[in-house]
């Protein structure tokens, strides 16, 4: 089985984000917690919160379907745009995301 990896941008604007070992089968907020990758997740990646939301910037292909716990949490046009609840989300090849500070997700108008 090939190797693969999720890279992680902190800003939008950034040239290049942090690189990490991708474990394939697990959800990416549990990648995540394996790298020491501090999240926003209050509820432990049941899907109650919707705090560990993250932007798939590319591969978005490479992801299974937004469920239906996401879609309690976040917009049809949210999810256009490629926000996704990490908790819920299962990768299966390369993919690079954005990860929101706790103010934007908390007081950004671009969240519910």
């Amino acid at each position: 089985m090939s190797a693969y990896s999720f890279t992680v941008f902190d800003e939008l604007t950034e040239d290049k984000g942090q690189s990490y070992p991708l474990q394939r089968g697990q959800t990416l907020l549990k990648n995540m917690l394996i790298h020491k990758i501090s999240t926003h997740s209050k509820c432990g990646g049941k899907a109650i919160c919707g705090h560990c939301r993250v932007k798939i910037i590319s591969a978005q292909s490479h992801c299974n379907k937004p469920v239906a716990e996401e879609k309690i949490h976040l917009s049809e046009e949210q999810i256009q745009q490629g926000w996704r609840l990490s908790c819920q989300l299962y990768c299966l090849k390369d993919i690079t995301i954005y990860f929101p500070t706790q103010d934007e997700i908390t007081h950004s108008s671009s969240f519910p």
